[in-house]
């Protein structure tokens, strides 16, 4: 594994703690209904009856989706708070902060962008949308507010399995791929680097802006140079080129006083 991917790896734990230490307290101000509690206790006391094995795997199965569908469904708003603050951190707060997150800033690595061009706010957005469940939390949030459980417990299974599999094959992607690009990545153009990998760019576009400078001077000499040697060969040339004409007219003079 490489440097680099033990680095966006921390750093995205990093990440995850710190959005869930903020959700958590912002969340702490909604109430908890009755009904998410129920679930709560029904989804424990499933839990031990499979372990005691009091129920087979399929109604183990059968009771924890109906089970989460009531949670899911008494916890819209806790959803609709982190699709929103994984936005504004994962989104917003890179944008600004020119590529880095709490995490990403302690790692010292960074965002930037696969074809050296100034990153907008949607490559963020698009590599978040994949890589921080974005899409995910805001499918599922959608989808249970309009969806029968029946319904909503089938296609909730596929989108699991869709981007369990993303997840999967992006993790892969970044583990094995020289440049450590995710799918994520290639779809938003971007890649991550350390800062040692921008500060030596950064070293090198300044000795190559410098090189040039240099030789854009020594061209300018130069030419100068030939400027000057050929303003002054044609001085030369002209004086030449008038002396003879004056002795012609001093002797055109002379013979004609001679005449005289």
């Amino acid at each position: 594994m490489k440097p680099v991917s033990y680095k966006r790896i921390f750093a995205y734990l990093l990440d995850i703690i710190f959005i869930t230490f903020v959700g958590a307290l912002i969340t702490m101000f909604i109430p908890t209904s009755e009904k998410y509690m129920e679930a709560n206790n029904e989804l424990i006391e499933v839990v031990n009856d499979f372990r005691e094995e009091k129920i087979d795997q399929d109604k183990y199965l059968e009771k924890v989706n109906d089970i989460n569908y009531v949670l899911n469904h008494e916890s819209v708003a806790v959803s609709i708070v982190s699709v929103v603050l994984s936005t504004i951190y994962f989104v917003v707060v890179a944008y600004y902060m020119n590529g880095q997150t709490l995490g990403k800033k302690l790692m010292k690595i960074k965002i930037v962008s696969s074809n050296d061009r100034k990153l907008k706010m949607n490559n963020y957005l698009i590599r978040s949308l994949i890589i921080d469940s974005i899409l995910m939390n805001t499918l599922s949030t959608v989808l249970i507010l309009v969806l029968t459980k029946g319904n909503y417990i089938k296609v909730y299974d596929i989108i699991s399995s869709v981007f369990g599999t993303i997840y999967i094959v992006t993790f892969g992607m970044m583990l094995f791929r020289k440049d450590g690009r995710g799918l994520h990545d290639l779809l938003a153009r971007t890649k991550v680097i350390t800062i040692d990998d921008v500060k030596v760019s950064e070293q090198l576009s300044t000795e190559t802006l410098e090189a040039k400078v240099v030789e854009e001077k020594v061209k300018t000499k130069e030419t100068k140079k030939k400027s000057t040697k050929t303003s002054a060969s044609s001085k030369t040339t002209t004086k030449k080129t008038n002396k003879p004409k004056t002795n012609k007219a001093k002797t055109t003079k002379s013979k004609a006083k001679e005449d005289k």
